[in-house]
């Protein structure tokens, strides 16, 4: 362990014995892509016990009584590998010592800004409910549940309020929610995003794909670590057609590309906040237009990872989206939520 985590269990032992109550705050991995962030209370006269929040945090409450207790937790974190971020704060107000997670350095663009004229509704399709939950609200539950730490919805203002009631439901959440207008195009409403994000890394995902996992979101930021810029993706099955313009105007076959290396785009798309700032920069410059983020990457010739997701990440766009959709999530075992 490092020099770092002995040092912060001295200062925690020292306050034990100066001040009485500490509180501590630390993060524990719960399995190779994900922490639980912990908050654990130390207390003269209560025991051990274990809560979570809505957010899915675990609250701890022990009683040790005496400072030993802060180095027999030390121990236990060295034993099981348990990797600590980094010291925020260490103060003395109250008796209390205050260690928070670092950022996980991952922000969230979630869009919800489209129309969906394709789907015949009278409102934008993300708004329309799968088993009782806006199509949007599905992807938003899943990005609550992943280590992120902060999430910029991209909407009109009038439907600001779903998703407002929707987390006003969940009590306390741990990422910074924050709200944005959309532009003309796609990319206008991600230039929108991004000027709400703070964080090293950027995942872009289109609201109209509600079945995306935890487990391909976990997947693709790793690869983005890795690569700079990486994108949920399927194999495609079907046999493509380049297609051309005959002398009237109507398609005619120009080229068949190689199944084999043939892909379907998915999102999330994943990208070093930087690298994506200077590729709008690059795009407004040449006047570029793009229908997806790592276009963007693409075109300053910097590599993106190709990241295998699943055919189930679909993007709801017509009637008939909406029945496999909720066959998906029933085989899931989604419930619909209670209604009011």
């Amino acid at each position: 362990m490092s020099a770092v985590l002995v040092v912060v269990f001295v200062i925690l032992a020292m306050e034990l014995f100066i001040s009485g109550p500490v509180s501590e705050r630390f993060v524990l991995p719960a399995g190779p892509h994900k922490t639980v962030l912990a908050a654990v209370q130390m207390r003269p006269s209560t025991k051990a016990q274990t809560s979570w929040t809505a957010a899915g945090q675990s609250t701890w409450m022990l009683s040790p009584g005496t400072a030993m207790a802060s180095l027999a937790l030390a121990g236990i974190a060295m034993r099981q590998q348990f990797a600590w971020h980094s010291m925020c704060s260490v103060g003395r107000g109250q008796g209390r010592v205050s260690l928070c997670s670092s950022a996980s350095g991952v922000g969230v663009i979630l869009l919800s800004a489209g129309v969906g004229k394709r789907m015949g509704a009278n409102i934008p399709k993300q708004y329309i409910k799968l088993l009782g939950l806006e199509i949007v609200l599905h992807s938003l539950d899943t990005f609550l549940k992943c280590d992120v730490d902060e999430i910029a919805i991209v909407c009109a203002e009038e439907w600001q309020h779903v998703f407002k009631d929707h987390l006003a439901k969940k009590g306390e959440i741990r990422p910074a929610i924050k709200f944005t207008t959309g532009g003309n195009e796609r990319q206008d409403s991600v230039c929108n995003g991004l000027a709400e994000i703070s964080t090293d890394l950027v995942a872009v995902h289109d609201g109209a794909r509600p079945l995306v996992t935890c487990e391909e979101v976990e997947k693709v930021i790793a690869d983005a670590r890795k690569y700079g810029a990486a994108l949920l993706a399927v194999q495609t099955k079907a046999t493509i057609k380049q297609a051309s313009l005959g002398a009237d105007g109507e398609p005619l076959v120009a080229a068949t590309p190689n199944r084999k290396l043939m892909w379907e785009a998915h999102t999330p798309q994943v990208i070093r906040a930087e690298l994506l700032r200077k590729g709008f920069a690059n795009a407004a410059e040449k006047s570029l237009e793009v229908t997806d983020d790592v276009s963007l990457v693409e075109f300053l010739g910097e590599p993106v990872k190709l990241t295998e997701g699943e055919y189930t990440n679909i993007k709801v766009t017509t009637p008939e989206d909406i029945a496999v959709a909720e066959t998906i999530l029933k085989e899931r075992g989604f419930v619909a939520p209670a209604s009011e």
